[in-house]
């Protein structure tokens, strides 16, 4: 089940967000050449773990989610499904600026 609080947080928070299924697609690619290319562009991709980012590459399944914060820096996160991506903003991102509220 998708949080309904993250997305209007992500919007009120953040500069834009994108969000793409598959862009691997695209291009006519793999998950594991789409990775790689990214790295090289330097927009890596952040997953909660290696067995998220290894469960992208063996399912063929790539969601991302990419966000242009106030400052002018970019986060991109991936995941096999919309709700990891979802929950791992809300790790980083949400959890991350209630501690430094609370500093």
């Amino acid at each position: 089940m998708i949080d309904s609080n993250i997305l209007p947080w992500l919007a009120a928070n953040s500069e834009n967000i994108q969000l793409h299924f598959n862009a691997h697609h695209e291009s006519h690619t793999t998950v594991a050449r789409h990775l790689l290319h990214r790295e090289r562009l330097g927009d890596v991709l952040h997953f909660a773990g290696q067995d998220a980012r290894a469960a992208c590459i063996d399912s063929g399944t790539l969601w991302e989610l990419s966000i242009r914060h106030w400052d002018g820096s970019d986060t991109h996160l991936a995941g096999p499904s919309l709700e990891q991506c979802l929950a791992l903003a809300e790790a980083l991102l949400i959890s991350s600026t209630r501690g430094a509220l609370a500093a």
